[in-house]
């Protein structure tokens, strides 16, 4: 039994345009025409796509139809063949249309941008034309629907066929069974849903709902200006989940005899669906048809009842959201763990901070990020590239607002303890109740005879026992400082004018107490084990050099990163050499300066190792106790903290995702080491104001501050302490 499809629109017909050329580039810039003619691109947000570059290049629909006006400027250049396959005879005849019909809807799938007064959804993407009506009758059997369908199947370059056309009822064993082929081909199909304001669409449409179809199958309705459902038009029904409506009422498009014409019917609105598919289809060449489907169904603007409704089904085409991600974005990476691009954040250290900086201006962190699809979106994980924290003078006062209270225990020996518990009170009228107490520092040296020591500590006075530590805080070795807030285990020997200590800093053991009671807590941190050797030279002059071997966790040299730009583990040796020199009672003057090498860096995602990374850092300070005042203390140094002086960096970067799907990784070089060299001028005098109050001037100049010329950053403050 054979079957009869119709293709129904009305036409109203614009003449040519008398000074029409035809465009010799793909993508022309639009004329004046196509921008005040063309509302369907505004209706449906592909105009903001194209904007972005989304043209359709490379992508090829198969239109099933009248058959195409082939001299026409609109598609002159626009067909992927230079015949047209009749289904109704089986030959390849040349490109024409006597009806208009065909070459109406080829327009508005991939009509040409500045050659008239439309152009297409997909206006760089190819037709291939194939005409199932017949000349006579403007009918179409269901035999020749098959046999078109079968052509624009065995055409490999083919991802989309678009069937503006529909019947009453089912269309028979030969056709399903072309239908079924073209599905399992992996070819997306767009139907329009038909013109006889039903409650369901009309037939091959409405096949969208078997199970066989895959989701495969888009059946397409119209609605008007104001995304109003057309008064012809089908609606959703039985096939509403594969069911979506674009514009269908008074579209512009290309005509018999190089004239354009506005023409109403699903017909019109099914090939603004099959442009739309086209552009995800070249965009995302991997992308299978039932995730180009789905993609539509995601991004659609929900009209009437929220959500899938019986009258507009998944709801109103949008173009501009179907070429955005979907979900959530990840981060392809050359191993097997996935990562979130949204957390994708490095903060650096003042010593990683310079070169990362430069690395990530010139581009070396752009590279793609994935939605739920698989579909690549170009980004630059060099804007998650952050500048180190700064702590000012901000910091420092809110710190003041909260007193320590510090105790120091000295036994005869020698041993002495020493304890800082920071005092939080509530706001209120009645300031004793409800204090609350956290251990923040603990340091312990006990003497054991013969020269022999042990030193324990937790918090931020761990490290204070070794190199210069005890006499200014920025006197200290600065990689001991990699292990953060640790918990420290030393011994120590003297033996006449030589002191020896050896000991190690573990940063996962925190020694701060979350209260007064409880034990210590495990915290993400690093270890370091020390060794070091000083020589008094007399009483006034003191010699040392110190080894460290720092290995951090979750870092390298103080940067911290998360998502693909997160960090596992580094380790760093150091060597170090310090001295001092008492000029007087109380009057010290003292130098440290520190190499390193930075090894075994390795990353969790994009940054992958470090390799010949070398860094260094030194410190002369001033200091002096009872300088002036009873009890007073005085610092002044010139520092330059860690600066990386050379070593790069390996970074995978993923740059695209293949047609199979797969990653393609660039492998890049990133050098760390900074552009400039941070000097740091810093003066801290405090003086007690009576045995309970002291006041404390601060001031600080940082030039090429973090290690970038022309950084200037400056700070001075007052601050005023008091115990109750």
């Amino acid at each position: 039994m054979e079957f009869r499809l119709i293709a129904t629109a009305i036409a109203v017909a614009l003449p040519a345009l008398s000074h029409g050329q035809v465009a010799e580039l793909l993508a022309a810039p639009l004329n004046s025409y196509e921008q005040g003619y063309n509302r369907v691109q505004k209706q449906v947000g592909a105009d903001l796509a194209q904007a972005r570059g989304y043209t359709g290049k490379g992508a090829v629909v198969a239109i099933l139809d009248t058959g195409f006006e082939g001299s026409h400027p609109e598609l002159k250049i626009q067909f992927a063949s230079t015949q047209m396959f009749d289904a109704s005879t089986g030959k390849y005849v040349a490109i024409t249309d006597g009806n208009g019909h065909g070459t109406h809807v080829a327009g508005i799938v991939a009509g040409s941008t500045g050659t008239g007064y439309s152009y297409g959804i997909a206006p760089d993407a190819k037709v291939l034309p194939i005409k199932v009506f017949t000349s006579s009758t403007w009918t179409a059997s269901s035999t020749a629907l098959a046999a078109g369908l079968q052509s624009a199947t065995a055409n490999k370059s083919v991802s989309v066929i678009s069937m503006s056309l529909g019947g009453s009822g089912p269309l028979g064993g030969t056709f399903e069974t072309a239908l079924r082929n073209t599905v399992n081909a992996d070819k997306l199909v767009v139907v329009a849903a038909g013109n006889s304001a039903g409650t369901d669409p009309q037939w091959p449409a409405r096949y969208a709902r078997e199970s066989w179809a895959k989701g495969q199958i888009i059946a397409v309705g119209a609605v008007d200006a104001n995304n109003q459902i057309a008064s012809f038009s089908n609606r959703a029904g039985d096939t509403a989940n594969w069911y979506l409506v674009a514009p269908g009422t008074s579209v512009l498009s290309s005509y018999l005899g190089g004239s354009y014409a506005y023409m109403s019917g699903t017909s019109m609105a099914t090939p603004v669906v099959a442009g739309a598919a086209a552009l995800l289809e070249a965009a995302w060449p991997q992308l299978k048809a039932g995730q180009v489907a789905a993609i539509l169904f995601q991004t659609a603007t929900d009209l009437g009842a929220p959500g899938v409704d019986a009258i507009y089904g998944r709801g109103l085409l949008n173009v501009d959201r179907a070429m955005q991600p979907v979900g959530t974005l990840t981060v392809p990476t050359s191993g097997t763990k996935t990562v979130s691009a949204a957390t994708t954040v490095l903060r650096t250290s003042v010593a990683s901070w310079s070169g990362l900086r430069v690395a990530a201006a010139a581009g070396q962190f752009r590279g793609v990020s994935v939605d739920a699809f698989n579909r690549d979106f170009a980004v630059d994980f060099g804007a998650g590239i952050r500048a180190p924290a700064r702590d000012g003078m901000a910091e420092l006062l809110a710190t003041a607002g909260r007193p320590l209270w510090v105790a120091e225990q000295v036994a005869r020996d020698g041993s002495r303890f020493l304890s800082a518990v920071e005092v939080e009170r509530p706001h209120g009228p009645f300031v004793g109740e409800g204090e609350q107490r956290t251990l923040v520092a603990t340091s312990a040296l006990f003497m054991l005879g013969g020269g022999r020591e042990l030193a324990l500590a937790g918090g931020s006075l761990a490290g204070r026992y070794f190199g210069l530590a005890e006499l200014d805080a920025t006197l200290a070795n600065p990689y001991l400082g990699l292990t953060r807030s640790a918990a420290q285990l030393a011994f120590g020997f003297t033996h006449g004018a030589w002191r020896m200590k050896a000991g190690v800093l573990d940063g996962g053991l925190n020694a701060a107490m979350a209260g007064q009671h409880g034990p210590a807590e495990r915290a993400s941190g690093g270890r370091a084990l020390v060794g070091e050797l000083n020589y008094a030279v007399d009483d006034a002059v003191m010699l040392g050099a110190q080894l460290a071997d720092v290995a951090e966790a979750d870092g390298w040299l103080g940067a911290a990163g998360s998502g693909g730009l997160g960090l596992s583990s580094a380790r760093t040796r150091t060597l170090t050499a310090h001295g001092s020199y008492r000029l007087s009672d109380g009057v010290t003057l003292a130098a440290q300066y520190s190499v390193a090498r930075t090894s075994d860096a390795r990353g969790d995602a994009l940054l992958v190792a470090a390799r010949g990374v070398r860094s260094e850092a030194f410190a002369l300070g001033l200091v002096g106790h009872g300088a002036f005042l009873v009890g007073d203390r005085m610092s002044l140094t010139l520092s330059s903290p860690m600066r990386i002086s050379r070593g790069t960096a390996r970074v995978d970067m993923p740059v695209d995702i293949t047609e199979s799907g797969d990653p393609v990784f660039e492998s890049r070089r990133v050098p760390l080491a900074s552009t400039s060299r941070e000097l740091k001028l810093a003066l801290d005098y405090a003086m007690p104001l009576s045995a309970t109050t002291s006041l404390s001037w601060v001031a600080a100049l940082r030039d090429n501050a973090d290690h970038v010329a022309g950084e200037r950053d400056v700070q001075a403050g007052m601050v005023y302490r008091a115990a109750f």
